[in-house]
C-alpha cells in the first residue's frame, strides 16, 4: 500500500471549509431562532390588536346603563390584559380600549351609538296631543309612523292641497303622550358640558392664531379654546380632542376647518358655505347658514331651560335654524320640557335642506326640507302666507328607507351599539 503525502496547504483549506460551514450553520440556527421569535412576537402583537377590537365590542353591551370602566384578564399564560373606559363625546358615546401583552400595548378609541335595521327604524314618531297630523303640498312620509289616535289627513293651505297618492307610505301605529326618552346618562352629560368648570392649568388651553393648524389626540387630555365674550373662529384648522367655548356666543367662519371638535356656548352661529364635522351644543340658539355641509358624524344640540312665560316680545328666541341648501349628516336634538311659545317652531328645517340621520325635538318643528332617517317630535308647525298652522307639514319629506343601512346614530337604550367612527 502506497502512502500519499498531503501538502500543508490542503489541511489549511480543509480547516477553512470547516470554519465556513460552522459559521453558516451558526447563522442558519440564529436565523431560525430569530424568525421563530419574530413570529411569536408578531402573533402576540396581532393578538393584542385583536383583543383591543374585542374589548371595544364587549364594551358596547348595555352601553347606556352599565358601568363606565372595566378591567379584563384575557390570557393568564400569555399575560394578556385589557381594559376599557366608556364616556361621551357630545351626543355620541366614546369608548377607549387598551390591551397589554408583556411589553406590547395597543390602544383604540371609537365614537359609538345605537343602530337599527331599516325595517326596525321609525320614520316619524309624533307625540299624542289629541290632534291629527295634516299633510299639505308635496309632503311625503315613507316608513313606519307612530301617530296620535286622530291619525293623519290631507289639508289645504292657501289653495295648496295634498298631492300624494296616499297619506303614509308605510305602517301606522299609535304613539304615546310622551316621546321615547333619551338615556339619562346622555342628557346628564349634555348638562355637564354646558356647566362644567374651566380648566385651571394653562397647558390645557390653546391660544389660536390665524392660518394655524391645531391637532389634539383623543388619547391626550382635552384642550380648550375659550372666550368670555364673542369667540370668532376664522382661518384656522382645529382637529380632534378640542372644546371651543364661550360664555355668550361662538361664530364659525367658512374659512375655518373643524374636525371632531365640540362647540359649546349659549348661542352658536355657523356662517354660509361652512364645511366640517363637529358637534354644536347650545342653550339658546344654533343658526346654520346657507349652502353648508356638516358631514357624519356631526350633531346640533340645544338643551334649553323651560319657558314658563311667553317670549313673543323677546329678541332672542330659542331654536335651531337651518337655512336653505344645507346638508347635515348626524343628529339634531332640541331638548326642552316646557314652553309657552306655542306659535313658533323650535326647530326650523327650510327648503332644499337635507338632514341624514336622527332628529329629536321635544317641542315643535317646521319641516320644509327633507329628513332621510327618523323624526321624533312633540308637534309640527308651519308659518305660511301670514298664518300659523299647527301640526301641519308643508312640502316636507321624511323617509327612513333613504338612510343607509349602516348608519349609526340612534341614541336610545336597548339598541345594538356599533362604531360610528374610529378616533385617533
Amino acid at each position: 500500500m502506497k502512502l500519499h503525502k498531503l501538502k500543508a496547504g490542503s489541511l489549511q483549506f480543509a480547516i477553512l471549509i470547516s470554519a465556513i460551514i460552522a459559521v453558516l450553520l451558526a447563522v442558519f440556527v440564529i436565523l431560525v431562532n430569530s424568525h421563530t421569535l419574530f413570529a411569536k412576537k408578531s402573533d402576540l402583537l396581532i393578538e393584542t390588536i385583536q383583543q383591543a377590537d374585542n374589548t371595544i365590542n364587549y364594551s358596547l353591551q348595555d352601553f347606556s346603563t352599565a358601568r363606565d370602566t372595566s378591567f379584563i384578564v384575557v390570557d393568564e399564560d400569555k399575560n394578556i390584559t385589557s381594559k376599557y373606559h366608556r364616556s361621551y363625546w357630545g351626543m355620541f358615546g366614546k369608548v377607549y380600549s387598551q390591551s397589554k401583552a408583556k411589553t406590547k400595548t395597543f390602544e383604540k378609541i371609537a365614537l359609538v351609538s345605537g343602530w337599527q335595521t331599516v325595517t326596525d327604524r321609525t320614520s316619524l314618531y309624533l307625540k299624542e296631543t289629541n290632534r291629527s297630523l295634516i299633510l299639505v303640498g308635496n309632503t311625503k312620509i315613507q316608513g313606519k309612523a307612530y301617530l296620535p289616535k286622530r291619525g293623519v289627513r290631507a289639508g289645504n293651505i292657501s289653495g295648496n292641497s295634498y298631492y300624494g297618492s296616499q297619506l303614509i307610505y308605510g305602517n301606522i301605529l299609535r304613539s304615546n303622550e310622551t316621546l321615547p326618552k333619551l338615556p339619562k346618562k346622555l342628557v346628564d352629560q349634555i348638562e355637564v358640558l354646558q356647566h362644567m368648570s374651566l380648566p385651571i392649568s394653562n397647558e390645557d388651553y390653546i391660544d389660536i392664531q390665524v392660518n394655524k393648524s391645531y391637532t389634539n389626540s383623543f388619547t391626550k387630555p382635552t384642550k380648550t379654546i375659550y372666550a368670555k365674550g364673542l369667540l370668532a373662529i376664522f382661518n384656522v384648522k382645529l382637529i380632534g380632542n378640542i372644546i371651543v367655548r364661550s360664555d355668550t356666543k361662538v361664530k364659525i367662519a367658512a374659512s375655518s376647518v373643524l374636525k371632531d371638535v365640540l362647540i359649546i356656548a349659549p348661542e352658536i352661529e355657523i356662517e354660509d358655505n361652512t364645511n366640517g364635522v363637529f358637534q354644536a351644543i347650545a342653550s339658546i340658539n344654533i343658526t346654520i347658514g346657507k349652502n353648508c355641509m356638516l358631514t357624519y358624524p356631526s350633531a346640533l344640540v340645544i338643551r334649553a331651560e323651560d319657558d314658563l312665560e311667553s317670549n313673543s316680545n323677546q329678541e332672542v328666541k330659542k331654536h335651531i335654524f337651518i337655512d336653505e341648501n344645507t346638508t347635515i349628516r348626524g343628529m339634531i336634538c332640541y331638548l326642552q320640557d316646557k314652553t309657552n311659545n306655542r306659535f313658533e317652531p323650535q326647530l326650523l328645517v327650510t327648503k332644499n335642506t337635507i338632514i341624514e340621520g336622527f332628529v329629536y325635538c321635544q317641542q315643535q318643528m317646521e319641516l320644509i326640507g327633507s329628513v332621510y332617517g327618523s323624526v321624533y317630535t312633540s308637534g309640527f308647525i308651519t308659518k305660511q302666507f301670514g298664518s300659523v298652522y299647527q301640526n301641519h307639514i308643508y312640502k316636507g319629506t321624511i323617509s327612513s328607507t333613504e338612510l343607509m343601512d349602516s348608519y349609526v346614530g340612534f341614541p336610545f337604550e336597548n339598541l345594538d351599539y356599533k362604531v360610528a367612527k374610529w378616533l385617533y
